[in-house]
């Protein structure tokens, strides 16, 4: 077997079927050798359990666990564990995916290896409409990059001021735009609004596109990722309203199109083996 040439970082919290959907994905649609290094920050045991049996049917993935007693949370766990993933990249590219953001189409690594250049020298995806964040750049819900370009600007992964939209990786703009380098996007479609792609019938799930393809690049499934409740919080529905009763029934809506988030995907996904 040939040398992998991408490393593939992704972070684990409690967000197990959506990575084991990821590694079904890049089995399926990549091109080129890779490997994934996943860092477990301190899950629920039978979480981590579920996760260390499920990858045993992948080759190249490797799984380790916080160290002892790690006890950050959110961003900040985020983007301390990116760091240290991002150390362990020793091939010609990287990718930093979300458990819950996932590339869907065939050769996507040989697509986005061809658009890298002396200029671009990182593609990811685009905020979504509405968020308070850059649209300019790409954000770490899944990016791809050359290494030498990454490790040599030095990137701190950690949130500084959220208040100021520098969440997990907000350095990334600054820096790479500060060394001459630019990014390209894969721009953010948001089921709230758009409802001709796939996962229109799901709510609040970002769609990207990449020029020159007009089938869906990449898809996130947003905001609440372990159960979904976020995203049901401005919910119409007098019953999301109810203290008490609102939680249970956001979060259980949230698991159902979690299911069918990832039921999507594998169609997509199928549909090019």
């Amino acid at each position: 077997m040939a040398e992998p040439i991408i490393t593939i970082c992704i972070t684990h919290f409690n967000d197990t079927d959506f990575i084991l959907n990821t590694l079904y994905c890049l089995k399926h649609l990549t091109k080129n050798q890779y490997k994934v290094i996943v860092r477990d920050n301190n899950s629920k045991l039978k979480n981590y359990q579920k996760l260390e049996k499920g990858i045993r049917q992948y080759e190249n993935v490797f799984l380790y666990r916080a160290e002892e007693g790690f006890n950050l949370r959110g961003s900040m766990a985020h983007g301390t564990a990116l760091n240290d993933l991002v150390k362990k990249i020793d091939t010609a590219y990287g990718a930093i995916f979300d458990g819950d953001c996932v590339f869907l189409i065939k050769n996507w690594d040989e697509i986005l290896i061809s658009k890298l250049n002396e200029k671009v020298k990182i593609i990811g995806t685009q905020a979504s409409p509405g968020c308070p964040k850059p649209m300019d750049f790409p954000l770490m819900f899944a990016i791809f990059f050359e290494t030498a370009v990454l490790k040599k600007i030095n990137i701190d992964f950690r949130p500084k001021d959220l208040s100021k939209a520098q969440d997990s990786g907000w350095e990334l703009r600054e820096k790479y735009l500060k060394a001459g380098f630019q990014g390209e996007l894969l721009i953010a479609k948001n089921t709230r609004s758009y409802k001709d792609g796939p996962f229109a019938e799901l709510l609040g799930v970002d769609e990207y596109y990449l020029a020159d393809y007009p089938q869906i690049f990449a898809c996130h499934f947003g905001r609440g990722a372990t159960s979904g409740s976020a995203k049901y919080k401005k919910g119409t529905s007098f019953f999301y309203k109810i203290p008490f009763i609102s939680r249970p029934l956001r979060e259980m809506r949230g698991r159902k199109e979690i299911k069918k988030w990832v039921s999507i995907c594998r169609k997509i996904v199928d549909k090019q083996i």
